[in-house]
């Protein structure tokens, strides 16, 4: 391992097995910490193997000398309190320590369908302000900033069958706050346990030189989405679940944009029953009424028009009743 590359080690699964998924900007495909031996030769590997799960457990950065070798290690923080990652460098007493990687951690709760960002998350991924950063976020707050996101369906996939846990990993652009598009390694494992999504976003501006992969879906939603006049929102079919809104919802559905609203409980039964009745079946769609509550609010009747696409994603339009009946869920 050169002397300037810091390792990120993944331990995004409670009791499980930590992997290294990154040397320095490069990615590592879950690797173990026996593959440490290979990196560092046995004496260190067997230091900085010890120096992660100290790190792990206490969740404060470590740094451990024994005879000419140093092992500094560093967590990284999950909105919940646990550690979701460490960082690990190994090298010679002697040799200057390099700045760590930047990399922050999030967890998305597949009940509440909202996500938990972790310490500095906001602020590495979207450059944010300080005063603008929250922990608690939709998922369109977070997917409507991907400019990238080429292994879309298969991250989707993996939430749909969450119980069955699972993991995936691959390269992201998001956003930020100031216009600029950053290049990041997104790290993601299913906690069934838990009914959880679990990740670690780490900058890698190094490898920012893919052109990005043609959505032609996902192109064409954005596209009706700008002359349509109503929200237009991206959903996953197997879980029913909107990941982003590529049109905003008109008042009074305009907080659907940063909020996530009740649904009525029959409303949500046929959301996810036409959901699934239209995922085999591109380009049939079906209308629906959505009795929705916002927090503090009274109960709105949104109309809704369905229509699945040919990658299990579909297209959600929805606009107020204007009926003013909120109807009773």
């Amino acid at each position: 391992m050169p002397s300037d590359d810091w390792l990120l080690v993944e331990t995004l699964i409670p009791g499980g097995e930590p992997t290294v998924v990154a040397a320095g900007a490069h990615p590592r495909h879950w690797s173990g910490l026996g593959s440490l031996r290979r990196v560092l030769g046995p004496s260190r590997a067997r230091i900085a193997t010890e120096a992660v799960r100290r790190c792990h457990a206490a969740g404060e950065p470590q740094r451990t000398v024994e005879a000419d070798t140093v092992v500094v290690t560093e967590p990284v923080p999950c909105a919940y309190g646990g550690v979701h990652g460490v960082r690990l460098w190994a090298g010679s007493v002697d040799a200057p320590v390099p700045p760590p990687r930047r990399v922050a951690a999030w967890d998305w709760d597949a009940d509440t369908e909202l996500a938990h960002h972790g310490p500095g998350l906001e602020e590495l991924v979207f450059a944010r302000d300080p005063e603008q950063v929250r922990v608690i976020r939709t998922p369109p707050e977070a997917f409507g900033r991907m400019a990238r996101f080429d292994g879309r369906i298969d991250y989707f996939a993996m939430v749909a069958s969450i119980d069955d846990g699972g993991q995936w990993q691959g390269e992201v652009d998001m956003a930020g706050d100031d216009d600029e598009v950053r290049h990041f390694q997104m790290i993601t494992r299913a906690v069934p346990a838990h009914r959880r999504i679990s990740a670690l976003m780490h900058a890698i501006p190094e490898l920012d030189t893919a052109a990005p992969a043609a959505d032609p879906d996902a192109a064409m939603l954005r596209a009706v989405s700008q002359s349509s006049g109503v929200g237009v929102g991206i959903i996953e079919l197997t879980s029913a679940l909107i990941y982003e809104w590529a049109g905003p919802p008109l008042p009074p559905l305009d907080r659907w944009l940063v909020e996530r609203p009740v649904i009525a409980p029959d409303d949500l039964v046929a959301l996810r029953a036409a959901c699934h009745d239209l995922a085999g079946t591109p380009g049939a769609g079906r209308r629906l009424a959505l009795r929705i509550r916002f927090a503090a609010a009274d109960w709105i009747t949104a109309q809704a028009e369905l229509v699945a696409m040919s990658t299990g994603h579909g297209l959600l339009r929805v606009w107020s009743a204007g009926d003013g009946s909120p109807g009773r869920p």
